[in-house]
């Protein structure tokens, strides 16, 4: 009976751990060691969605560099503002991420903008380190979710953004993606 309760206890230990494990980019693993950081934005190149109720996530390239030793990044950088509650998030995906990044939105969303269901619905799932993207089909409705993971010790762990209108504007995020790479 001991061992049994040793188990379940060192079980639930390392369930409760695993949930609470923070994963970082390689981004914001860079950033957090540098003494001295700049990050250059580009602004001329951004694909926003926004809801109707005025929330938005704005996507954009960065390039990320340690002003001691040089060493230079490219990765995407979101900014998530929601109003419930009232916050503004930043997250990034990193270099290391954007291929599969590119690849999902190319392989398994724009083909799959128009599709159609009766009866049925469909899910399409990106999971990088810091965001999680989703894309919903029922029916003919569509939605396009953006969940910032829990990569800090905030007390809400996963803040997230949807949005059934602004669906027809994931072919900017792909052009966005494509300048990092």
């Amino acid at each position: 009976m001991k061992y049994l309760l040793s188990i379940i206890l060192l079980f639930a230990t390392f369930l409760t751990y695993s949930q609470k494990e923070n994963v970082e980019s390689s981004t914001r693993i860079l950033i957090d060691k540098t003494q001295f950081t700049r990050i250059n934005k580009d602004w001329n190149t951004t694909a926003e969605f926004k809801s109707g109720i005025g929330e938005s996530v704005n996507f954009f390239p960065i390039e990320v560099i340690d002003l001691k030793s040089g060493v230079k990044t490219n990765a995407l950088q979101l900014d998530m503002y929601i109003k419930n509650p009232d916050i503004r998030k930043t997250a990034w995906v990193g270099i290391d991420e954007i291929e599969e990044f590119i690849n999902f939105v190319e392989d398994n969303v724009i083909p799959n903008l128009d599709l159609k269901f009766k009866g049925k619905s469909s899910e399409f799932i990106f999971k990088a380190k810091e965001m999680t993207l989703s894309y919903f089909i029922y029916e003919k409705d569509r939605r396009i979710s953006i969940k910032l993971n829990s990569y800090d010790d905030d007390k809400i762990l996963n803040y997230t953004f949807w949005t059934e209108t602004q669906v027809d504007k994931i072919p900017k995020l792909l052009t966005v993606l494509k300048e990092i790479k």
